[in-house]
């Protein structure tokens, strides 16, 4: 994903908690109205998907309103953005005022009974930063729609717009009462009603979290044994035994920014220990990326990726080829009509990339999204172009894994169409021998998936006998509380699993994050809850560090989480230590003291 600067308000919804009430009681605050019930006329259909669904506003005979907006889709769009409604704001938003979005809905018919939606009050221009994103569902019953949220910016009269993204599989929806108030800074959003948040699984006795904390016991430890000997070979008893994880096997990661390794400030400082202290693994959020490569390689990119490796922090490759026009080298696009042209640059940048970086890296994604980014495959003939896309890499890093990083996986469930063609990306690479692993990005910002379905998901890309990792989690959750609940959840289940090798965070810090609301540290670098959620576990709980005495027979037995060790023996003030590795296996060793 591109950093985004702009400060965005995200409401996590889920449908399933949210029920056909009477209205929600309003506090007793004056505000100006920037959207009425009246505005239901000015919706239009728009996106690049447009013609895959229909909208009319209905008279409200027998219902409870006197009009509703009806809009239907015949299938799912690429992007629930490429279908949305769209409607003008005359009205100007100053920064810090606070809103509430209040509307109905139901779900006339669908595969599931329930029906989304995705509200958005934005710029109307590109980059088109938000004020507010909230995925909404509903059943067949009237459910009223609550979405407090407070502006990052102005947002002038004419230039704002709401949109109603339903670029959603084959449903019938209606939305009704539609009211926007603007409060100013007569409120704050505690103030403001807003739906009932969570997701399955979440409570603490929940049977998925007793199983997932037995299969990491079993899957991520091992038994370690240590034997202290003296000159002679004879057992030491009563030997003092420090026994240390220092490198998780497992890869906890982030991605980092060039500018902020290499920022000689106290901010520079801090980042730089963060990632130190906290990761094992980092990837390079923009730096790699075509469109950032596209005038020559950088010496501060080289110099980061030094500085990243001579700390033992192992790096991936992110991307190669992300195959949408909006994220290629805009020169391309004067080839567009000349395909073995784009074929030939487009081998050159691959090879010379790959080449640069040889020996560097331990993972490349070679292409990035392709289900909602497909121009320049389409342009090239197809699918089979990726074939020849690994290839290159193949050649010019042969040690170097090669993965296909998506997302909308987690988010959809096994059998969701997002899915489903990337399993069959991925499968018809692995018949080529051309893939080693599988990128699932993490980005959280709408439904939550409970654990049990992202245990379910990574169950099913299991079957393709590809190490999986997760490549890119944010978690862009207003609710402190649920933020945190499920960052502990979501970790505890991908560690549980035995397939999955890796986890990285899209960023960790508020000053550099492309949705700031997800960032593990404040701006001031005191940590969130979710950030100690994630340091709970990772730090603490999934740590080892053991201080013993060995037995009558000379030997002290662990049971670690795999990875790296310290281990130092003290005898009569005489001490002995070595590093080890710590596999599936286990491990044996035998310590001589001077």
């Amino acid at each position: 994903m591109l950093f985004c600067a702009a400060c965005i308000f995200v409401l996590v919804f889920l449908s399933l908690d949210v029920v056909a009430v009477r209205s929600r009681k309003l506090p007793s605050i004056s505000g100006s109205i920037v959207l009425t019930d009246e505005s239901l006329e000015s919706f239009r259909l728009m996106g690049r998907q447009r013609e895959l669904a229909t909208s009319h506003v209905l008279n409200g005979t027998g219902k409870p309103f006197s009009k509703v907006l009806r809009v239907s889709t015949v299938s799912a769009a690429r992007s629930e953005w490429n279908v949305q409604l769209v409607a003008a704001i005359d009205s100007s938003v100053k920064t810090g005022d606070v809103l509430l979005a209040r509307f109905w809905m139901r779900c006339i018919g669908s595969m599931t009974g329930e029906g989304f939606v995705t509200f958005v009050y934005e710029i109307a221009s590109p980059e088109f930063d938000k004020a507010a994103e909230a995925r909404l569902g509903a059943g067949t019953q009237w459910t009223e729609c609550c979405i407090p949220f407070r502006a990052a910016r102005d947002f002038p009269a004419g230039g704002t717009q709401v949109c109603f993204r339903v670029g959603y599989d084959r449903q019938t929806i209606e939305i009704a009462s539609i009211q926007i108030v603007n409060y100013g800074n007569g409120a704050t959003l505690e103030d403001l009603p807003r739906a009932r948040v969570s997701y399955g699984g979440r409570n603490r006795d929940a049977a998925w979290r007793r199983a997932a904390l037995t299969r990491i016991d079993r899957h991520r430890k091992a038994d370690l044994t240590i034997k202290v000997v003296d000159s002679s070979g004879r057992s030491v008893p009563n030997a003092k035994v420090r026994v240390e994880l220092k490198r998780h096997a497992f890869r906890f990661g982030s991605c980092v920014a060039v500018d902020h390794l290499l920022d000689p400030s106290p901010d520079g400082d801090e980042y730089r220990n963060v990632v130190e202290k906290n990761f094992n693994c980092a990837v390079f959020e923009n730096e790699m990326k075509w469109q950032a490569l596209d005038s020559g390689i950088s010496p501060r990119l080289d110099q980061a990726l030094q500085w990243l490796r001579s700390r033992n922090i192992q790096v991936r490759g992110h991307n190669l080829v992300w195959p949408g026009w909006k994220w290629l080298p805009p020169k391309l696009r004067q080839y567009a009509n000349q395909p073995d042209q784009l074929r030939q640059i487009t081998a050159r940048h691959i090879t010379d990339v790959v080449s640069h970086f040889r020996g560097k890296l331990i993972q490349w994604d070679v292409v990035n999204e392709p289900y909602t980014n497909f121009d320049l495959i389409n342009l090239l003939g197809g699918r089979d172009v990726l074939l020849d896309w690994y290839k290159l890499a193949r050649q010019a890093d042969p040690k170097c894994k090669l993965h296909l990083n998506d997302y909308g996986i987690l988010e959809g469930g096994p059998d969701g169409a997002h899915s489903q063609d990337f399993y069959s990306n991925i499968k018809f690479l692995k018949d080529h021998g051309l893939v080693d692993g599988i990128g699932i990005q993490s980005h959280f910002a709408a439904a939550l998936p409970s654990p049990m379905q992202v245990l379910a998901t990574l169950d099913r890309f299991s079957e393709l006998m590809l190490p999986i990792e997760l490549t890119e989690l944010s978690l862009n959750i207003d609710d402190p509380d649920l933020q945190a609940d499920f960052m502990r959840d979501f970790l505890i289940a991908v560690f549980s699993h035995p397939n999955v090798h890796g986890l990285m965070l899209w960023g960790f810090w508020e000053q550099r994050h492309w949705r700031p609301q997800g960032a593990l540290w404040n701006a001031d670098w005191s940590i969130r809850p979710h950030g100690q959620a994630w340091m709970d576990l990772v730090h603490r709980e999934w740590n080892t560090q053991i201080q013993s005495s060995t037995n009558d027979e000379g030997t002290v037995s662990v049971r670690g989480f795999l990875g790296e060790y310290d281990i130092v023996v003290c005898v009569d003030r005489k001490t002995t230590s070595e590093c080890v590795e710590l596999t599936s296996a286990g491990r044996c060793i035998t310590l001589m003291m001077p």
